[in-house]
């Protein structure tokens, strides 16, 4: 390992390429994912269309599908820190073939970053049809707010996270929040809360947090199937990963290099997973290399990539990491 004058250290990384996909609130289609978010105590909620179920479902393994369909301006009237956020949709009875009908498919946050969790539970179709009302219900919310504040979008629909809307048309149960109810469960209607939470640092704690994404067909329709996880950057930004298989490969430093107050990082990447370059001063060099701050990050795309670090401190460590 060295200071910013001589060189660094390396652990692992990765980031990657985005494609916009059309999804609109305003023309919402059955099996529209919905990206959800809420922060306790703040007056808004952001109900999001991220397009098709099928562009998630047919993404090849380790694709990654950058979610546009909001911005960061958006999301600021929730917060970031601390936020709480979901990805659901339903198929309801206009599908073939029968046993498809009333398939979920639902977020669960990670506990631990690399560990995927355990599926949720099949219900038969009737209930899953309750599930499916309630997820519909979120779709009225949003739209009947679509002039509830000047940034909405026909794809991203900032709404109050209660009543206090002066339309007529809206209540507290056609909220995002009203609609996940007490338990957020959707009223008790789903097996459990699809929901995960950022840390109360998140936008300065340079990890990403992620939440698998299940198919849930009902009771005799087949079994439920992990198709990803959605992961939520500190940025606010946030990436879909399609089949996630095997680890991020581990980088190797190609290249530092220091000029006036720039620091310069070239290091290898593998074809998928987030490369960050972290840093710290003498202070924190004991601590562990994934809780030293985020300075920067990438998508790997198998190519050798550059970071940068702009800062005047004269003694510095640098590592990367990889998730």
């Amino acid at each position: 390992m060295f200071n910013k004058k001589a060189g660094l250290i390396t652990l692992l990384a990765s980031f990657a390429a985005g494609e916009l996909f059309a999804g609109t609130l305003t023309s919402y289609a059955v099996g529209d994912v919905l990206i959800c978010f809420r922060k306790s105590g703040a007056a808004n909620d952001l109900v999001v269309d991220a397009g098709p179920i099928s562009t998630f479902t047919n993404a090849a393994p380790n694709q990654r599908i950058a979610i546009t369909q909001y911005t960061g301006n958006q999301l600021a009237l929730v917060g970031t820190n601390s936020v709480v956020w979901s990805a659901f949709t339903w198929l309801d009875d206009s599908v073939s073939p029968v046993s498809a009908q009333w398939t979920l498919f639902a977020s669960k946050g990670r506990s631990s970053l690399n560990t995927q969790t355990t599926s949720w539970a099949q219900r038969p179709q009737a209930s899953q049809a309750l599930v499916g009302g309630d997820m519909g219900s979120v779709v009225s919310g949003a739209v009947v707010c679509i002039s509830y504040n000047s940034l909405n979008t026909a794809s991203a629909v900032i709404e109050p996270d209660d009543a206090s809307n002066s339309n007529p048309n809206y209540t507290s149960g056609q909220s995002y929040v009203g609609t996940m109810g007490a338990n957020y469960d959707f009223n008790g209607d789903f097996v459990g809360n699809p929901e995960k939470t950022a840390p109360a640092n998140f936008t300065t704690a340079g990890a990403v947090i992620r939440s698998d994404f299940y198919q849930i067909p009902p009771t005799g329709g087949g079994s439920v199937k992990f198709l990803g996880y959605f992961e939520l950057n500190t940025n606010g930004a946030m990436t879909y990963v399609a089949y996630p298989s095997g680890t991020p490969a581990v980088p190797v430093i190609k290249s530092f290099t220091r000029t006036n107050n720039a620091s310069y990082v070239s290091f290898t990447t593998g074809t998928f997973g987030t490369y960050t370059l972290r840093g710290t001063n003498s202070t924190g060099f004991m601590t562990a290399r994934t809780n030293w701050p985020a300075i920067a990050s990438i998508t790997g795309n198998g190519l050798t990539n550059t970071l940068q670090d702009t800062t005047s401190v004269s003694n510095k460590f640098y590592v990367i990491t990889a998730q």
